[in-house]
């Protein structure tokens, strides 16, 4: 298969474009020149999303390539979450990281029609989402697992390194983009700035505490960011948006996406207990577990209308914002910040 080309016509607008595809062919030539490869190489668009991620193959190995989406990060920030993938390979760590490239690597650039993107491959996960694998044992051993990953990166970050609540409210940023989303509907359009004002104010004075630690986090964890291979092996992934948070939003994270997906809750309480084997929770961080959920839901709200223009509206927009707005206003409510 060949990418399509054609000449410009200068007579016609030029189209801004907010989410381009890039040709799997040209994946494969970046690759081939740019990796270790071995024989013929094969490469196929996987899925298309909020990042895009591809199937690259060659006579050995099966790897799974991403390139980012353009957001209102910068190209660059990808290297945090590949350098402290590297560290987590380094100490043995079961995750999915990224394969170096002969210059050692962990990522490279092109220039789309939308801007500069950043491409990383990675080690192939093996198995299957652990959604497709449920049991409370794999759920107690990913917990200890999310545990251990939380430790090491403190180890990674260093003693003296003083963690910060920015990243943790990146929602701010997404906003202007949810006011846009909710247009049509008064309530949210009052209710939502109220929340993301007073929500700002609690996790500073959370941090401020001591008493809920911040640390090294996925930022995304849920069960289909992990995979079980059938002797039970996991191995977690997609930590395109990690960065440092609190921990508890990461426990809650998973806690949350285990609810939606609709799964028994004891398969939460599982992965709770497992992490708890490794780190065990304080009181506050105990006491704000509601709170924790209720940011969760209202992180993804606001992050998917800031994604609209990309992936659309439809998947929020008319099938779950009534549910997820009564989640997020609910626990707003109970939290005193609504």
């Amino acid at each position: 298969m060949n990418s399509a080309t054609s000449s410009i016509n200068t007579d016609l607008p030029t189209a801004e474009v907010s989410h381009s595809v890039l040709h799997p062919d040209f994946i494969a030539r970046e690759v081939a020149r740019r990796f270790p490869i071995e024989g013929e190489l094969t490469c196929f668009l996987l899925y298309r999303g909020m990042n895009d991620v591809y199937l690259v193959q060659d006579a050995k190995t099966k790897y799974a390539l991403r390139v980012w989406r353009k957001t209102y990060r910068d190209v660059d920030d990808v290297a945090y979450e590949l350098n402290f993938l590297d560290y987590l390979r380094q100490i043995g760590f079961p995750a999915s990281v990224a394969v170096p490239q002969h210059d050692g690597a962990l990522y490279f650039k092109v220039n789309s029609p939308e801007g500069e993107r950043a491409i990383a491959m990675y080690d192939w996960a093996d198995g299957v989402k652990f959604g497709e694998r449920l049991s409370e044992e794999t759920a107690f051993r990913i917990g200890a697992a999310m545990a251990q990953m939380h430790l090491h990166g403190n180890d990674w970050a260093g003693q003296d390194h003083v963690f910060s609540t920015d990243t943790a409210k990146d929602y701010n940023i997404c906003m202007p983009a949810l006011i846009d989303f909710v247009y049509d509907r008064p309530d949210d359009l009052r209710d939502y700035p109220i929340i993301a004002a007073n929500l700002d104010k609690r996790l500073d004075e959370l941090a401020a505490s001591g008493k809920v630690p911040l640390g090294v986090c996925h930022r995304d964890f849920h069960p289909s960011n992990v995979h079980v291979d059938e002797n039970g092996k996991i191995t977690l992934l997609d930590f395109d948006a990690a960065g440092e948070d609190f921990m508890m939003q990461d426990v809650q994270n998973f806690v949350w996406g285990n609810l939606f997906y609709g799964f028994d809750p004891k398969i939460g309480e599982a992965f709770e207990n497992g992490y708890e084997s490794v780190r065990p929770f304080t009181q506050e961080e105990k006491d704000n577990k509601e709170l924790f959920l209720m940011a969760k839901c209202f992180r993804l709200i606001a992050g998917m209308a800031h994604s609209s223009t990309a992936v659309g509206r439809g998947t929020l927009r008319f099938r779950n914002l009534d549910w997820l707005g009564d989640y997020v206003k609910t626990r707003a409510r109970a939290a005193g910040l609504l």
